[in-house]
């Protein structure tokens, strides 16, 4: 009679690991969901950067406000002159107390290279010998620099062009732009006027001013966009190509129709 033999613990199972192709099938859906899930992940943090960069835009139309409010009503100058220190200063030192000095707020983290937050710390938001050759990588708007014609919301003292502005000259607060991404050294000749929006080609007080024909730096940030903080507070993400600048309308220029 034969023998019948059962394994101790019960049934016999039998184990395996899993084939070849089995784990390339597991490691093909994995590559696929990471490829459909990357782009998804990026697109959320490009957006995140853009909405902190206009946030930041935000913090610094109020703090001119507030700085106004101090100062019967006139903006910071673009650029100063300061004969008691013997330097030369740009705006960011007049705004950064009321911006609770952080360094940050200057700043768009989509921006890698032009970044004030990373200057050094005993000189930023100081007005101190070198703050001035920081870039940072939100702009003030100083387009329609030369004196006389179009004035610029942020204007320059005598020694310059003396046309500094005061918030009571400016005819449209909700279309006059303060702040925008990047800075107007199409050349890359100007190291350290890379805070501000400027006209560089032609006539600076000619309508016509146009960021995306200038290819201005930081112009096409977001998207083929770009942030811009108002006058009156408010901040948009907008098409650089599409802003104002003709002989009946001007965003760039604390009159609304300067040219």
């Amino acid at each position: 009679m034969a023998r019948i033999e059962t394994c101790r613990g019960g049934d016999l199972r039998r184990r395996r690991g899993f084939t070849l192709i089995e784990l390339l099938v597991v490691i093909a859906i994995i590559a696929l969901l990471a490829a459909l899930l990357l782009p998804a992940l990026s697109n959320a943090k490009a957006k995140g950067h853009q909405i902190t960069c206009l946030n930041n835009m935000r913090q610094l139309a109020i703090a001119v406000h507030l700085y106004t409010g101090e100062n019967e009503e006139w903006l910071p100058p673009m650029q100063d002159w300061l004969p008691r220190l013997g330097i030369e200063s740009s705006w960011r030192p007049y705004l950064f107390p009321l911006v609770g000095g952080n360094p940050k707020v200057y700043d768009c983290p989509t921006e890698r290279k032009e970044i004030y937050a990373t200057g050094n710390p005993a000189v930023v938001g100081q007005f101190k010998l070198g703050e001035i050759a920081i870039p940072s990588g939100i702009g003030a708007v100083d387009v329609h620099w030369q004196n006389g014609g179009a004035p610029p919301p942020f204007g320059r003292p005598a020694g310059y062009e003396n046309n500094v502005c005061q918030a009571s000259k400016i005819e449209i607060p909700s279309e006059c732009i303060l702040f925008g991404d990047g800075n107007s050294d199409i050349t890359r000749v100007w190291p350290y006027d890379r805070w501000w929006i400027w006209k560089e080609l032609g006539s600076a007080n000619a309508p016509g001013f146009n960021r995306a024909t200038q290819q201005d730096p930081g112009a096409f940030r977001h998207s083929r966009r770009s942030n811009y903080a108002m006058a009156d507070g408010s901040a948009s993400l907008l098409d650089p190509a599409k802003i104002p600048c003709n002989s009946n309308r001007c965003w760039w220029s604390a009159k609304a129709d300067p040219h």
